[in-house]
C-alpha cells in the first residue's frame, strides 16, 4: 500500500438523507465517530450560537467490550452521519458551527472505558470543512487541537469542536451545482491510497464537473446536500414515473462523467421526457480510502449527474442530490459500488 500526499479540497459533500426526502432550505451535516461507555456519546450542535439539536452516535465502539476507537483498524462501523435543518432566519454565510459532547463518562485511571466524540467533517448547504479546518475551543479559553488521523477529538464537555465558515462563506441553499462556489485553499494531508481494480482511461466531461484528487475512496460516512429546483412552473405533463435508474461505471477515484455514463443518462432523460417529476439523485462510492474523501466522491458524483440532467433539459417538480458514502450493497467489487441511483416519483 503506497502513501500519497494529496490536497483534500473542502468542496461540497453531503451526509445522511432520509430516502425520498426532497427538502429545500439550509441544512447542516456532520460526520462523527464515537466511543461508548455505558451508553453512546451524545452531542449538541449549534449554528451562529443557536442550538440546532442533539444527536447520539449509536454506532460508537463499545470501549467495555470492543476496545478503543484509535486502535480499530477499520473505523467505518463506528462513524455516523447526521443532518440538521437551519432555520431560514438563522442562516448566515459566516455562521460558526460548534459541536459539544454533553454526556461525558470515564471509567477511571487505568480503564479503557470512556465516552468520546471524533469529528471528521462539517458541511453547510453542501460546502464541507474537514479536519484541517476544524479546531477546539474551551468553554473558558482556547485549547490545543487533539487529532486522531482525520478526526478532531472531543473528550469532554469543556471543549467544543468549531468550524468557522470557509473562505467566501457558506453557500446559499439554492446554489446551483454547475456554478462553483469559492473554495478554501487546498490542505495537504497524508492519506493511504488503496488500490482498486484497474480503471479505464478518463474521458473528457461534457458538463462542469467538480474535481477531486486521486486519493482513493474511503470508509463509511454518509452524506447529503439538498438542492432546491429553480424551475418555473410550465405546461409539462404530470409525472407517471415510479422508477429507480442505476448509473454504473465511474472510474476509481473519479467523479467524472465518461461517455458511457453520459450515454446512460441520455437514455434516462429520454425515458422521462417532458414529465416533471420528483427526483432524488444518490451517489455512492466504494470502501477504499478515508471517510471525508469518500463522502466527497459520493456527493460530487450525484451533483455531476444532476448537473447533466439539468443541462439535458430535464424538468423537476422537486430535486435533491445526495451522497450516501461508501457501500458494499451492490456487490463485492469496488466497480459495482461506484454508482449513482436516480429515484423518480410522481
Amino acid at each position: 500500500m503506497s502513501t500519497l500526499k494529496t490536497a483534500v479540497l473542502a468542496t461540497a459533500f453531503a451526509l445522511c438523507a432520509v430516502p425520498g426526502a426532497l427538502a429545500a432550505g439550509s441544512s447542516l451535516q456532520l460526520i462523527i465517530g464515537g466511543e461508548a461507555y455505558d451508553g453512546p456519546p451524545k452531542f449538541e450542535v449549534t449554528f451562529d450560537g443557536k442550538v440546532l439539536g442533539e444527536g447520539a452516535v449509536n454506532a460508537a465502539i463499545d470501549t467495555a467490550t470492543a476496545g478503543r476507537f484509535a486502535d480499530a483498524a477499520d473505523k467505518t462501523p463506528y462513524v455516523q452521519s447526521f443532518a440538521f435543518d437551519i432555520p431560514e432566519d438563522l442562516f448566515k454565510p459566516g455562521g460558526e458551527v460548534r459541536v459539544r459532547l454533553v454526556n461525558e463518562a470515564y471509567g477511571g485511571d487505568g480503564s479503557n472505558r470512556d465516552r468520546n466524540l471524533y469529528l471528521a467533517a462539517v458541511a453547510v448547504n453542501g460546502r464541507a470543512v474537514t479536519v484541517s479546518g476544524l479546531s477546539t475551543q474551551g468553554t473558558t479559553a482556547s485549547t490545543e487541537n487533539e487529532l486522531l488521523g482525520e478526526f478532531l477529538v472531543l473528550k469532554d464537555g469543556n471543549v467544543e469542536g468549531v468550524s468557522r465558515a470557509p473562505t467566501g462563506g457558506w453557500p446559499l441553499p439554492d446554489a446551483t451545482i454547475a456554478a462553483a462556489q469559492p473554495v478554501a485553499e487546498p490542505v495537504t494531508t497524508e492519506v493511504a491510497a488503496v488500490a482498486e481494480e484497474p480503471a479505464a482511461v478518463k474521458a473528457p466531461v461534457a458538463v462542469t464537473a467538480l474535481k477531486l484528487p486521486e486519493t482513493g475512496e474511503g470508509d463509511k460516512p454518509v452524506a447529503t446536500a439538498s438542492l432546491a429546483a429553480a424551475d418555473e412552473p410550465t405546461a409539462n405533463p404530470a409525472c407517471n414515473r415510479d422508477e429507480l435508474y442505476n448509473v454504473v461505471g465511474f472510474n476509481e477515484s473519479s467523479n467524472d462523467l465518461t461517455p458511457k455514463l453520459m450515454e446512460r443518462l441520455d437514455q434516462i432523460v429520454a425515458d422521462i421526457g417532458e414529465q416533471k417529476c420528483k427526483v432524488l439523485v444518490t451517489g455512492y462510492s466504494s470502501r477504499a480510502g478515508n471517510h471525508a474523501t469518500n463522502a466527497l466522491f459520493a456527493i460530487e458524483r450525484a451533483q455531476n449527474v444532476l448537473a447533466y440532467l439539468r443541462q439535458a433539459g430535464l424538468k423537476f417538480e422537486k430535486v435533491s442530490a445526495t451522497g450516501a458514502g461508501a457501500t458494499e450493497q451492490f456487490g463485492e467489487t469496488f466497480y459495482a459500488n461506484r454508482r449513482v441511483v436516480i429515484s423518480v416519483a410522481p
